[in-house]
């Protein structure tokens, strides 16, 4: 994903987004589904039901307005603030297992740039605002994970940086 998006980066393309996904081509009754598949939560004023449009659905998609996560790190809020040197990238984020480190990670259109942050300190089962600040001098977008001890993530999608 980070390639991809310094590729496109200033070429007037949308961002390029990964979803979580799963194949699976057989289940058996003994099978456990849930550790370990990726989910994807969508920013959406409310979940359509069966019978309604379905197309915000889509849009959410489209626009990258989701997060994915195995399910133990949840992204509650997001957000790039500021602008140039005065950039920050912020998060809202409850988790479940202590937690190993947050990143940014960014790209210019030619390298893509990661600053890791550890957070080893923080206990389990929290909550944090987190406020990181960030140059987004000369860079084109920008990304924000989460990773916990037992090696669970959660990554919001690319956003284009306007400066």
């Amino acid at each position: 994903i980070d390639a991809m998006n310094n590729r496109y980066a200033g070429t007037g393309l949308r961002p390029k987004y990964a979803i979580g996904d799963v194949d699976t081509y057989q289940k058996w009754p003994h099978d456990d589904l849930f550790p370990g598949f990726a989910v994807n939560y969508l920013q959406l004023d409310r979940v359509p039901g069966p019978d309604d449009d379905w197309s915000p659905i889509l849009k959410t998609l489209r626009d990258g307005k989701f997060f994915v996560t195995t399910g133990e790190i949840f992204i509650r809020n997001y957000a790039v603030t500021g602008t140039g040197r005065e950039s920050r990238v912020e998060a809202d984020v409850d988790w479940t297992f202590p937690l190993e480190f947050v990143e940014v990670v960014w790209g210019d259109g030619q390298k893509v740039g990661r600053e890791i942050i550890r957070v080893t300190e923080l206990a389990p089962l929290g909550t944090k605002h987190f406020a990181i600040p960030f140059d987004a001098t000369g860079k084109k977008w920008v990304r924000f994970a989460v990773w916990d001890s037992a090696v669970n993530g959660a990554f919001v999608q690319p956003v284009w940086l306007t400066n």
